[in-house]
């Protein structure tokens, strides 16, 4: 359940999440975030342990960059719980993130469990207050998602899910226009059929995933709250560029083997306008915070 990376049959690395870990930032939606912030505070529970008042589930927490973003914005004590299948990651995560602090300078605690998605929502939830994941949704089926907010519901908690791809990839020139040829939008719409390819549970929802999660939560009784957080990758991101389109070609490759070379001139035209500066990339993401409802909290609460 790690963030992925661009390989979806490449094992979760850690230097891919390094790697990407300041475009994710610089992305992400701060909005958001404060709105967060402001509904754990009205809603912490005075009664709790004062390290308890803010649970906060990470799901698919990788090496620990939605923790590392997310704590020193919010405030109060937090009670982290980090969950991923990769027991070296999270040992990763605790490391990293052992003496982070929260905004206003208070103790950040941390758990780490060691489970996949597949695995029992209701007590990886217990006592969540706030549920927040990041990159994670296009490899999940329309299921997966469904049991989430179903989870989610039950416990009564909010959740701020961060940078799901919407499938806007554009490659600009210097003067900001979009270049959209005939083999961008060729080989754009086989990735994006790729990220569709059933992972082993069912297809993934790719690009897909923002829309599934804004129904599913709405449907839910959640009032919602969207915003775009797309990667804009110029010249100080050419490592994290290089990467993604790598990957990109051997997803290509995966999906196109019968146009092998077409692919590889178009990845090779693409990446040498980038190493140029040439061009600039615009991946695009949206966030999501959904909060709930005082009668679904009460519900799950009772």
């Amino acid at each position: 359940m790690s963030r992925r990376t661009p390989n979806a049959n490449a094992l979760f690395s850690e230097q891919w999440l390094t790697l990407r870990e300041p475009a994710d930032h610089l992305a992400r939606d701060a909005q958001l975030t404060h709105a967060a912030d402001s509904w754990l505070t009205r809603h912490a529970d005075p009664s709790r342990p004062l390290e308890a008042r803010r649970t906060i589930v990470d799901l698919g927490c990788g090496s620990g960059s939605n923790l590392r973003y997310l704590a020193p914005r919010l405030h109060g004590a937090q009670h982290w719980r980090l969950v991923d299948h990769d027991e070296e990651l999270l040992a990763s995560a605790r490391l990293r993130c052992q003496y982070l602090v929260s905004a206003d300078a208070q103790p950040i605690h941390l758990e780490s469990v060691n489970l996949s998605l597949a695995d029992t929502l209701e007590e990886t939830l217990q006592g969540a207050y706030l549920v927040t994941a990041s990159a994670l949704f296009d490899l999940l089926t329309a299921d997966d998602i469904g049991a989430l907010a179903d989870a989610c519901q039950r416990s009564g908690c909010a959740v701020l899910f961060a940078l799901s791809i919407d499938g806007l990839i554009r490659f600009h020139d210097a003067s900001g226009s979009a270049l959209y040829g005939d083999d961008d939008r060729f080989m754009l719409a086989a990735l994006q059929a790729h990220q569709h390819r059933d992972k082993g549970d069912g297809p993934a929802m790719g690009s897909e995933a923002p829309r599934r999660l804004r129904e599913s939560f709405r449907h839910r009784g959640y009032h919602i709250r969207e915003a775009a957080s797309p990667w804009q990758l110029g010249p100080e991101s050419l490592p994290l560029a290089e990467a993604l389109m790598a990957g990109w070609r051997e997803a290509l490759h995966q999906q196109l083997p019968q146009q092998r070379d077409r692919v590889d001139q178009w990845h090779a035209r693409r990446l040498d306008d980038l190493l140029r500066e040439r061009v600039t990339l615009t991946v695009g993401h949206r966030d999501l915070l959904a909060t709930p409802s005082d009668r679904t909290r009460s519900g799950a609460r009772a």
